[in-house]
């Protein structure tokens, strides 16, 4: 059953397109002449056509049923010199007859159960689509949001795009291996090889090694734990090693003078060979061991300050070396080190040169030196490393950004694996599904064609025959009818009674009901014995053209009766659009009983065009048309873009019946009410229209299209009724509260 139709740049249907929704089991449209009821039946008809490409059809469950329009082009097509017989079910016994009926129900249920599945199946891809818009949100604010700033480069194509970046999730996670990167050293790596293509950075010099080891010596010397002191073998030695003041003595000796006096006493009590022994206590070996300290002493303030001159250097220098990575208030921290054992250790060797017999210790500060030294060379090998990334810029480049996608793989794995488990439970599940529905599809097939080979065993053409001629004869029809043709077979021929073919000496008003009568059998059957049983839509549109009153009521009475059969399925129409112009049909034809005012299974629609361009109203199941001078109104009220012509008639239509038929009011009456010459004179051009050729709103069926709209006429044909003293029933008509 079709559900909705679109209707777009076709005929006078507009660009931005007319829909028509909710399409019910019967469904009633209502339009004049050239408003776009056939462009409707022909879309129906025809929908492959290129003048419909842009119009649409959306069927229930997007099961297509087969559509038969009867209209204008219907008539011409059918109505030659061998009419195709339609078959429909012929003499069989009940037993076939009820055999192929149980087949069609099987066929129903099996149809609904195929409805089920697929809808089922639908409904879980709406499941699964909407989980994989839930996950492709989440990726998209747990990782894309997080890392855009830091690892920008390695979403590039997928940053303007949710799909995309989710879908290339999925594809690193599954060709992803373990990451062993750590945060900050991809961030160390993306800093450089992110920005601009980064050039080429020297290898620091720094070669301490030689000071270094001269520091080592110096500072390790055995002198600076010995005991100096001079010769104890000569008596005054024996005296200075108990008193212990061998430095005091020392330092005094420099202050002798001619004449032996004592520096101490000032006495001369300096002997020449008091001297000597002084003289020989120090020297030789003391002598010697003083020198030292001297030496060492002026050559450890030498190579400090060529190493701390070099290291200074090296800190100053730093900033030519950016891929060095040097941690420079480590630097700093040694440095400020090293200097505080420098001077402690000076300082120690003042004080041994001053007193040689004291025993010292210095600070070892090679381990310092070698951890300033250990920082060059690790800033060396970040060269080394970025030198060598910058030779193969384009495959480090490639490289890390797979370390990256690997390392964000890595930390939302839960998240990932988690949403492929759904999905393979999403696909297990639709697999199930569309298993169902194929094994269904392969029993409606089969079914189908039990259906087909049952049809082709009790149909027959002769039952059409038959019925075609008991309606012609009932309803008056007696000058001709239909038979077999000699020539064809499964055909027919419109016969006279002398056996002349009276295809071309029919009136309009024969031919329309002929082929009326050929439709209905369409409803039954069908000139494919194949597709005797397929479902159907039925589409009459303005199937009463050129009949008179009395069968007009019957061609009216045929349809409700089908209308009756759809509705209550027994029939393999499942669907009916009724499109007609004349009020008396349509009133004929949708009204059900006497006690349902509306029934949910039918729907109304009413066709207007204003500026040539044709809209549907929907008025669901309250039908808008209720009687002719009703209608009439409704098209005043409705409808403000009517032409000056349209306006004038629809207005002549309603005073002629209310005034001149109903009450016998003259016209004359009516323009005399007004009191100005200018009113009277629109009052008059407006009743003209009476003295040209009018007739009784009850034989009229036909309603002209809308253009534009003329508010003085409106005004005037108001002002009438006040003046004539009916203003109540001109509010009750139009509306107005």
């Amino acid at each position: 059953m079709i559900k909705s139709i679109k209707l777009k740049n076709c005929a006078t249907y507009p660009s931005v397109g007319v829909s028509i929704e909710n399409c019910q089991k019967i469904n009633f449209f209502y339009g004049p002449n050239g408003s776009g009821k056939s462009t409707i039946s022909n879309f129906l008809r025809n929908p492959t056509d290129s003048q419909y490409s842009e119009c649409e059809i959306k069927w229930e469950n997007d099961i297509v049923a087969d559509v038969v329009v009867y209209n204008r082009e219907f008539r011409v097509k059918n109505l030659k010199e061998n009419i195709a017989g339609v078959f429909t079910l012929g003499q069989a016994t009940i037993e076939d007859i009820q055999a192929l009926e149980k087949m069609k129900e099987q066929r129903t249920k099996k149809n609904e159960d195929y409805t089920t599945r697929d809808n089922t199946l639908k409904k879980k891809w709406q499941e699964e689509s909407e989980y994989k818009a839930s996950f492709r949100d989440t990726v998209w604010e747990r990782i894309l949001k997080p890392n855009e700033a830091d690892f920008q480069e390695a979403f590039s194509g997928f940053r303007n795009n949710k799909e995309r970046f989710r879908d290339e999730v999925l594809r690193r996670y599954a060709s992803s291996r373990t990451s062993c990167e750590a945060r900050d050293s991809l961030l160390l790596r993306a800093k450089t090889l992110f920005a601009q293509k980064p050039e080429k950075c020297a290898i620091i010099l720094f070669s301490i090694d030689d000071t270094v080891e001269r520091l080592a010596e110096i500072e390790t010397s055995t002198i600076w734990s010995k005991v100096i002191v001079g010769n104890k073998d000569l008596p005054i030695g024996r005296l200075i090693d108990v008193l212990d003041n061998a430095d005091w003595v020392n330092q005094g000796r420099k202050h002798l003078r001619e004449g032996g006096i004592c520096p101490f006493c000032q006495q001369p009590t300096i002997t020449g060979e008091l001297k000597q022994q002084l003289d020989a206590f120090f020297s030789g070996e003391y002598e010697q061991d003083v020198n030292q300290i001297k030496q060492f002493i002026s050559q450890y303030s030498v190579y400090t300050d060529e190493l701390l001159r070099r290291i200074n250097t090296l800190r100053t220098s730093l900033g030519a070396y950016p891929a060095a990575g040097i941690d420079t208030n480590k630097l700093n921290g040694l440095i400020d080190l090293l200097n505080g054992y420098f001077s402690k250790n000076k300082a120690e060797m003042l004080i041994k040169e001053k007193e040689p017999g004291r025993i010292i210790s210095l600070t070892e500060t090679a381990v310092t030196i070698s951890s300033i030294t250990q920082l060059v060379i690790d800033g060396n090998a970040a060269i080394t490393k970025h030198n060598k990334m910058v030779d193969n810029y384009t495959s480090e480049k490639n490289a890390l950004v797979a370390d990256i996608w690997a390392f964000l793989m890595d930390e939302n794995e839960a998240l990932i694996a988690g949403y492929l488990n759904d999905i393979e439970t999403f696909t297990k599940a639709k697999k199930g599904i569309q298993k169902g529905i194929d094994i269904c599809k392969q029993q409606l097939d089969e079914l189908d064609e039990k259906i087909v080979d049952a049809g082709k065993n009790i149909t027959s053409v002769q039952p059409t025959v038959d019925e075609i001629n008991r309606s012609l004869k009932s309803y008056g029809f007696t000058n001709f009818q239909i038979a077999p043709s000699p020539v064809q077979p499964n055909a027919y021929q419109i016969q006279r009674m002398d056996g002349s073919l009276a295809t071309n000496t029919l009136s309009e008003g024969e031919e329309t009901f002929i082929s009326f009568l050929y439709f209905l059998q369409f409803a039954k059957g069908s000139v494919d014995v194949s597709k005797i049983s397929n479902r159907k839509v039925l589409v009459l549109d303005d199937p009463i053209c050129s009949l008179d009153s009395t069968v007009l009521y019957i061609v009216s009475s045929m349809v409700k009766g089908l209308i009756k059969d759809v509705r209550e399925g027994n029939s393999d129409v499942e669907q009916i659009f009724i499109l007609t112009h004349n009020v008396f049909f349509h009133k004929e034809t949708a009204f059900i009983d006497r006690r349902t005012e509306v029934c949910n299974d039918i729907h109304f629609w009413i066709i207007s065009k204003d500026n040539n361009i044709s809209f549907i109203r929907a008025y669901e199941r309250n039908n808008p048309i209720k009687t002719s001078y009703e209608l009439l109104w409704e098209e005043l009220k409705s409808n403000t873009n009517a032409s000056l012509i349209t306006t004038q008639n629809i207005m002549r239509r309603i005073l002629e019946n209310y005034f001149s038929i109903l009450g016998k009011t003259k016209d004359d009456a009516i323009v005399d009410s007004f009191s100005t010459i200018e009113e009277k004179m629109i009052c008059r051009s407006l009743l003209s229209w009476i003295n040209d050729g009018s007739h009784t709103i009850p034989d009229d069926l036909y309603i002209d299209s809308y253009t534009d709209s003329i508010d003085r006429y409106k005004q005037i044909f108001k002002a009438v009724f006040i003046k004539m003293g009916h203003e109540s029933h001109y509010k009750m008509m139009m509306g107005v509260t």
